[in-house]
């Protein structure tokens, strides 16, 4: 457990191949990273299942909403920890990928200057900002909708946080969830973030992973950042998700 564990944090994304894993198995497999979460994203529950998500995309799902740079949750007082995804079906021409970005790596990447600059300061996170993922929310019902809302309001993190295993510097906005940065003018503030967004598609910060049934990836959520490629529309794709915690609140 301990290799894997300093696997992960050596490398922030790890790849498990052939692998035959029922929902259980997976769940045993995550949690050597970190106690599951139960997880409420835009995703169902397999059997309603709270620690297990299934995603499943087809000509009536297409991929809508994951093609854009984020780390799950940062929405969250405590964003997850990390996350394992396993592939139970996936498209036959190699479509699909998913890429990570080492937010570690696009920090070292910073002038000096740009890293004090940036020391200290605090963005506003909210899952609120974009319509695909309200649309997702409000199809489970209004009443839903709105506990979800009430229970999880716009929040400030650090825009530059410490991993608490390994000590690194981590770049901490992201253009899915992050709003604005607290206590600076808003067009400052918004020229500062739309630079910071970019760092995640700069190609020595990412890894690209191209899916085939039966790998199961694990990923450090609080130190990357991943975007789904969405070409594969209409075709077949089916994923099972399962959080893990353990990292706290961002410090």
């Amino acid at each position: 457990k301990e290799t894997l564990r300093q696997a992960l944090d050596d490398y922030e994304v790890i790849f498990f191949p052939d692998q035959k894993l029922d929902p259980n198995q997976q769940k045993e497999a995550t949690r050597i990273f970190g106690p599951l979460l139960p997880s409420y994203t835009f995703f169902d529950h397999l059997d309603d299942d709270p620690e297990v998500e299934i995603v499943i995309n087809d000509k009536n799902n297409p991929p809508t909403g994951t093609a854009r740079w984020h780390a799950d949750l940062t929405w969250s007082k405590e964003p997850p920890g990390g996350t394992s995804l396993y592939a139970r079906a996936i498209p036959q021409d190699g479509k699909g990928n998913t890429i990570w970005a080492s937010m570690s790596a696009a920090y070292e990447g910073l002038s000096d200057k740009m890293k004090t600059y940036l020391e200290g300061l605090e963005a506003i996170h909210s899952w609120d900002l974009l319509l695909a993922g309200r649309q997702q929310f409000l199809e489970r019902g209004g009443d839903k909708f709105l506990e979800h809302k009430a229970t999880n309001p716009p929040i400030p993190h650090p825009v530059i946080r410490t991993h608490p295993r390994t000590g690194k510097k981590i770049l901490n906005v992201n253009p899915t969830f992050t709003h604005n940065i607290v206590g600076l003018p808003r067009l400052e503030g918004d020229g500062i973030l739309q630079f910071l967004f970019t760092l995640p598609a700069r190609p020595e910060n990412q890894v690209r992973h191209k899916w085939h049934e039966g790998t199961l990836a694990v990923w450090d959520n609080t130190a990357t950042q991943h975007s789904a490629v969405d070409d594969f529309f209409p075709e077949y794709r089916e994923l099972t998700r399962v959080t893990f915690g353990g990292h706290g609140a961002p410090r």
